[in-house]
């Protein structure tokens, strides 16, 4: 898992248009697939993470892509 400041990318299933950028300037932010979050007042599941690191020049921002799916919450 990322270690320091990185981008966190929320994606909801089943909407493309659904990204939503938050900027971890501390590092500490952690996510294991399963995991609950809450979002916009709703429960949501971590279906995957994708880590996105850029080699070369210039250098960008370490990316972590959150992918999440609705649960049903009794």
């Amino acid at each position: 898992m990322m270690v320091g400041p990185k981008n966190v990318i929320y994606r909801y299933k089943g909407n493309l248009k659904s990204d939503e950028l938050e900027f971890d300037k501390s590092g500490k932010l952690w996510f294991t697939q399963g995991d609950f979050v809450s979002r916009h007042g709703k429960t949501w599941k971590i279906e995957s993470l994708q880590e996105e690191f850029w080699v070369g020049e210039p250098e960008r921002m370490p990316t972590l892509w959150v992918y999440l799916v609705s649960v049903s919450v009794n």
